[in-house]
């Protein structure tokens, strides 16, 4: 079921895990060498964008439930890779990639379930929908930056993020608005650090 705009646009809705500084400042930064112009936050998604027919308010509540049982986690990442077929270069996950799967799991569920385009891989986005001959020379420059930086590569993940955005329609008329890459913050919720035994 199409959630259409009235002005024929499709509402996609995700959730997202904002990186914390100085990882983020790092990430943002070696994006938009390598992809000039991206504009989203550093961020791990765990439910990737869909459409949602219940709308946001009934998502947020289903979310909120699952999120109520959940603890915050560490994540660590590792280093760069390429996704095959897609050509994605992104930073891995390595402490904390059950988590993130496990959460993944709970919320892909009821109202809020949709098919995945891709199998779900928790993973920092450092380029994507480069030109085929621009994806070697932009992941060995990741690799080399990413040797470079000195920073911590872990953090702790506490907060995580509705978003939402309006994809423009694909017909002749609308095609500036279809390039649009704005991600609106609709709430945050914040995960209570792990009881320990």
């Amino acid at each position: 079921m199409d959630v259409s705009l009235s002005d024929g646009r499709i509402e996609l809705l995700a959730l997202v895990a904002y990186i914390p500084e100085p990882l983020a400042g790092f990430v943002d930064g070696l994006r938009d060498e390598l992809s000039p112009g991206c504009r989203l936050r550093a961020h791990i998604t765990i439910l990737p964008p869909r459409q949602i027919a219940c709308g946001e308010e009934v998502a947020s509540r289903e979310i909120q439930k699952v999120l109520s049982q959940a603890r915050s986690f560490r994540v660590s990442v590792q280093g760069i890779g390429v996704f095959p077929i897609s050509e994605v270069i992104h930073l891995g996950i390595e402490d904390g990639l059950e988590q993130l799967r496990e959460l993944h799991g709970q919320l892909n569920h009821g109202d809020c379930k949709a098919p995945e385009l891709w199998r779900f891989e928790p993973h920092l986005t450092l380029a994507q929908d480069l030109e085929p001959a621009a994806v070697q020379p932009a992941f060995d420059l990741a690799v080399r930056r990413w040797r470079e930086y000195s920073g911590p590569r872990s953090f702790a993940l506490e907060h995580v993020t509705f978003v939402r955005r309006a994809l423009g329609s694909k017909a002749p008329e609308n095609e500036e608005s279809a390039t649009e890459d704005c991600w609106l913050d609709l709430r945050t919720w914040d995960l209570p650090a792990a009881v320990l035994a």
